[in-house]
């Protein structure tokens, strides 16, 4: 086996689950073992097809116990030979909805990990469009809502979990609402990326659980430029996606950042987003505190922090969610 000295290139570890056992890559996999107290990164697999079923044969026995690892450098290439492969597997009548929504949720997940943990290129976040697209067509095969996001959702907040399930929120809420395919899908995706400028916020900031002082909030605020500046710099997303990330701590009594928009002057998207943002930060867990219950969270905005939400918007939100318990 070839040894690949760790200094030489970077590793990023991968779920093997995710790719099934009907794939084709073009890319190889290795595995970490320490030698003398410095991690190795040996070769698992090459992209000949006899390695290819020596993968597929372990998956499908459950026998791979090694926790396995791409190079860098394809990881765009990993991910997209993931969304191929469960665009096939959703699309089976034998499967049921919990498996086919937490798969595509697990890769979505492991996207934006990748991005705000590992700090991937920017490029990854398109993957944003083909995930939300394959999680339109699970979500819609028996018109699942909000309660069907329950079976599926990471409730423990991490800022990568927290850009998913936002995502999803916005996309179910834009399908009730009856907006557009292409609105649905846009809203998916803007939930998703909306606190992609978080990734040029220093990490003991973003994670610190205590009070942040006022330099440090200085820095928070900075997210919504930042997230809508390099997502249109990419020249790939929709101008929706662009209000959302840009729009989403404006508040509704113009008190919000970063430009203390009022009412109206806030995008029908971004006011959308604000609600998602909140309603998911409040009922997830956190180090220093419990989940709140939907209900708990629900009385806040609604008595609390009325006055950052449209209106109408949250009234709509409530209904839906009460339709369904």
């Amino acid at each position: 086996m070839n040894v690949i000295p760790p200094t030489q290139t970077q590793y990023r570890p991968i779920d093997p689950k995710l790719l099934g056992n009907d794939f084709d890559f073009a890319f190889d996999l290795y595995y970490k073992t320490s030698v003398e107290g410095h991690d190795q990164f040996l070769k698992f697999s090459g992209k000949t097809e006899q390695h290819r079923d020596k993968v597929r044969r372990l998956i499908e026995s459950g026998d791979l116990e090694e926790e396995l690892y791409v190079n860098e450098q394809d990881v765009v290439t990993y991910y997209q030979t993931v969304t191929g492969t469960l665009q096939a597997f959703i699309l089976d009548p034998k499967i049921g909805f919990e498996q086919k929504a937490g798969k595509v949720y697990d890769l979505s997940r492991n996207v934006m990990q990748e991005f705000f943990q590992y700090q991937a290129a920017p490029s990854l976040l398109k993957m944003a469009e083909p995930v939300m697209d394959m999680m339109d067509q699970v979500l819609s095969e028996k018109s699942v809502g909000f309660a069907g996001l329950g079976k599926i959702l990471n409730k423990d907040y991490y800022t990568y979990t927290h850009s998913v399930n936002v995502g999803l929120y916005c996309l179910t809420y834009a399908t009730k609402a009856g907006m557009s395919p292409g609105d649905i899908k846009e809203m998916g995706m803007g939930g998703m990326l909306h606190d992609a400028g978080k990734v040029e916020v220093p990490a003991e900031i973003i994670n610190k659980d205590g009070k942040l002082t006022d330099v440090e909030f200085a820095e928070i605020k900075k997210h919504p430029e930042a997230g809508r500046d390099m997502l249109a710099g990419m020249g790939c997303f929709g101008e929706k996606i662009l209000q959302m990330a840009y729009e989403h701590h404006e508040k509704y009594n113009g008190v919000g950042y970063p430009q203390g928009l009022r009412g109206d002057e806030i995008s029908l998207a971004g006011r959308i987003c604000k609600v998602m943002d909140v309603y998911d930060a409040l009922t997830t867990r956190r180090s220093y505190k419990a989940p709140l219950s939907p209900f708990q969270a629900l009385g806040i905005m609604k008595q609390g922090m009325v006055v950052e939400f449209d209106v109408q918007i949250l009234d709509q939100f409530v209904k839906m969610l009460g339709e369904e318990n």
